[in-house]
């Protein structure tokens, strides 16, 4: 049961509030989030040059005082009684919710062991009581088999049989039909398999003839039971993770344009016929993709089919379960392919270890959105990088923490950008250094787009003393260090790999607040919902990055040491694929014309 709560008072006295906060304490399993604050509200500046990495499984020892070590108290947080009242520093401090009463960020900070993504993996209930990188807390809520967001039950959108475009008016009817093939998922059926449920009893604290006349109680109650019964209703299959992709939406036609490059490739760089046609794709989906290039080839080369490879990277357990019983079974078999030619490699690219010496061609379509990235924010004064840490306390509330130790990653990646031709200091001095800058100083504009460096320390200073949340620091940077470790195993692992990639360029309603941030979303009856953090209940959020292609090409020239070319989705179609299959009556053609913020990159 919801207790009521008395409200925070800027003069009231000491003994007052004491006597207040145990007459309203609640029992020890009602614990009350502090929802006036946000996960990103805060974001505190620490030392974790002593930091240990001290196992979960393992009993936390009693945390480190601040006796003898010179932690600096933060400027929000509580006082002792011990100390000399200051009625002005009182009323700062009463009037915003610091959340670690009388402690620093860095006594809060000691207080948990550090933990991993992979060490996750054992656990199957989402961590409490620790701390950790947040390209780790972005990978285990996304890929956790017990509770991550792909272990879940997964279908990814597909027509029963490719759109007849040649006899479709225009891109208007292109969508009612479109909009039509998705009647199937709008059957009813029982609610996601992957649904958690909660015993009612355990969410109601209330003892028999406990009552209580507070109105906000007893709406939040009526909430509580208008909840419950809309979890019971029946939802449509849309509700369970609905995926559409270009390789399925335009399918064959997409899949053979790239078969097209590949087979160009192939012949003309020296390959064949020395050497087999090995294609590795990345995030296989339906394998719709693996048969619509095996066809191609086996129709226009059967000589090279006849030495072609197929082999699927798939970390989603169910999905390669899926992959093995659909596609393999069915969908080679009823389109006259050799199974053979396929292989499955159950295992996270991540985890590869073994060195494929021959040449091969790795295909990553829409993979790149899903990698985890790590959280850098600047010093205002000194331009010095802070690594962001995700903290989450016993309670299971978030918060983001930030240490100038840097992960061997994050050091490398900003090491490498800074290096090339699209580093950021350099660009400080330029006249578009200094536009951004007079940007970053208009008020009410939008400043997502401009890096945290280049934006006005005065006006960051001024905000910061004003606002004195984020420890004098920038507002963050998303930076992409899976992708800098992907680029590093295909060197290692795949030394004689050539790239085909796409991806998304940019993606609309990102979270605020940060440079590169993601778009976090989750579907709720049927609706795709945005919010407004990436700090979320792990496993019930899709977090998806857009992929900054130049800075990307630049990486991957500096770790392969290949060069890349880098086009938009139309640049690469218009040259690749048959335009007139997919052209509509009145010349449209939505294969080019859809997933404008998409692009390829090819070594």
């Amino acid at each position: 049961m919801m207790r009521r709560l008395p409200q925070r008072g800027l003069f009231n006295a000491a003994k007052a509030r004491a006597k207040l906060a145990q007459a309203h304490k609640p029992d020890d399993d009602a614990f009350h989030h502090e929802y006036s604050i946000r996960p990103d509200t805060y974001a505190f500046k620490v030392d974790a040059t002593n930091e240990r990495t001290r196992s979960l499984a393992k009993r936390q020892s009693a945390p480190e005082t601040s006796e003898g070590v010179g932690f600096k108290p933060h400027p929000l947080q509580g006082v002792s009684d011990s100390d000399k009242f200051n009625l002005i520093e009182f009323i700062y401090r009463y009037s915003t919710n610091y959340p670690f009463g009388n402690r620093s960020p860095q006594e809060e900070y000691m207080r948990y062991p550090t933990t991993t993504s992979d060490k996750l993996k054992r656990f199957r209930t989402r961590p409490k009581s620790t701390k950790m990188l947040v390209s780790d807390f972005i990978e285990d809520s996304l890929y956790n088999p017990h509770y991550g967001y792909f272990s879940r039950e997964v279908e990814i959108f597909h027509t029963e049989k490719p759109f007849d475009y040649n006899n479709i008016e225009d891109i208007d009817e292109f969508m009612a039909q479109w909009e039509g093939a998705y009647a199937k998922y709008d059957q009813q059926g029982p609610p996601p398999q992957w649904t958690e449920t909660f015993d009612a009893k355990s969410q109601s604290t209330q003892k028999p003839g406990d009552k209580s006349s507070s109105k906000f109680v007893q709406r939040a109650l009526q909430i509580q039971k208008q909840d419950e019964a809309a979890a019971q209703k029946r939802q449509s299959r849309r509700s369970l993770q609905l995926w559409h992709t270009p390789t399925e939406l335009f399918s064959p036609y997409y899949g053979e344009a790239l078969a097209r490059y590949l087979l160009w490739h192939y012949q003309t760089n020296g390959l064949y016929p020395y050497h087999d046609l090995v294609i590795y794709e990345m995030g296989a989906g339906n394998g719709t993709l693996m048969c619509n290039v095996l066809n191609y080839i086996k129709q226009n080369a059967p000589e090279i089919y006849a030495r072609t490879q197929y082999r699927i990277i798939e970390i989603s357990s169910q999905l390669a379960e899926k992959q093995m019983a659909h596609a393999l079974k069915a969908k080679l078999f009823q389109q006259g392919l050799d199974s053979s030619k396929l292989q499955i490699e159950n295992v996270s690219i991540f985890d590869w270890k073994t060195v494929v010496e021959h040449p091969v061609y790795f295909v990553a379509l829409e993979v790149f959105d899903n990698f985890a990235h790590d959280l850098i924010r600047y010093d205002i004064t000194t331009g010095e990088p802070y690594e962001g840490q995700v903290l989450i306390d016993g309670h299971g509330d978030f918060y983001e923490f930030f240490t100038p130790q840097l992960s061997h990653w994050s050091q490398a990646f900003l090491g490498l950008r800074e290096s090339s031709d699209v580093g950021v200091l350099k660009q400080v001095d330029t006249l578009k250094g200094k536009l951004a800058a007079a940007k970053s100083m208009v008020p009410f504009m939008d400043k997502q787009h401009i890096h945290p460096l280049l934006q006005s320390p005065t006006m960051l200073g001024l905000k910061n003393s004003m606002f004195p949340f984020k420890d004098d620091m920038t507002p963050g940077e998303f930076i992409p260090t899976r992708l800098l470790q992907f680029f590093q195993i295909l060197k290692h692992k795949f030394p004689q790999h050539h790239l085909l990639c796409s991806d998304f360029n940019q993606l609309p309603n990102t979270v605020p607040g940060y440079y590169n941030g993601p778009v976090v979303q989750t579907v709720l009856q049927d609706k795709m919902i945005d919010v407004s953090t990436y700090m979320v209940m792990q496993g019930y959020f899709d977090i998806m990055f857009g992929t900054d292609f130049t800075l990307a090409q630049r990486l991957y020239q500096q770790v392969c040491g290949k060069p890349a070319k880098v086009e938009t989705h139309r640049e690469f179609l218009s040259q690749w694929a048959n335009l007139d299959s997919t052209t509509t009556k009145t010349g449209d053609n939505p294969m080019l014309d859809f997933y404008t913020n998409v692009s390829f990159m090819s070594s």
